[in-house]
């Protein structure tokens, strides 16, 4: 912080103090410097009392904590929103069950059952919508209103009768 020269500003009649920055945010180490330049402007004779002194402390303490809690939920929430994102990814190829709510003109919630094999996911919104192919149309799906999630197995052909890799019977061939 610039200091400002009182004789300076009291014979320049267009002296003008150094603009600063307006901040209404008091952090951690405004806090610091402010309780540093009470302790060295005291009055040697009559200190600052002892429960202010700790009171001072314990509010630099609390705002420190509380600005290292603020950091750990902001952590907390993106994690969460990652989270949240790999999960709906992984619904890509997987049948779902689910519903959509919808208001009508009358202001009546309306709730849709929704089944079908998920195809995308639509990130533009919070939670994820889950794109989902539900008899030809495809859905947005909110990804809280699902259900269930299953793996959807592909049809197989059989085996062929003459392959003898896919025998039932036990390997007869003798070990030397």
């Amino acid at each position: 912080m610039p200091e400002i020269n009182p004789l300076q500003s009291s014979l320049d009649p267009t002296y003008e103090p150094p603009k600063r920055k307006i901040n209404n945010v008091l952090g951690k180490d405004e806090f610091l410097q402010l309780m540093i330049v009470q302790l060295q402007h005291q009055d040697p004779l009559e200190p600052m009392d002892n429960s202010e002194s700790i009171a001072q402390q314990a509010q630099f303490s609390s705002l420190e904590q509380m600005q290292n809690l603020n950091t750990s939920m902001e952590s907390l929430l993106s994690a969460y929103q990652n989270s949240e994102k790999s999960s709906a990814l992984s619904m890509i190829g997987k049948e779902i069950e689910g519903f959509i709510t919808s208001t009508d003109a009358d202001g009546k919630s309306e709730t849709t059952e929704v089944s079908g094999k998920v195809k995308g996911v639509d990130f533009t919104s919070s939670p994820p919508l889950i794109i989902v192919d539900s008899g030809g149309s495809e859905v947005k799906v909110p990804q809280g209103q699902i259900n269930s999630v299953r793996v959807v197995k592909e049809a197989t052909d059989t085996p062929d009768e003459t392959d003898d890799s896919q025998s039932d019977e036990p390997d007869t061939q003798e070990q030397s």
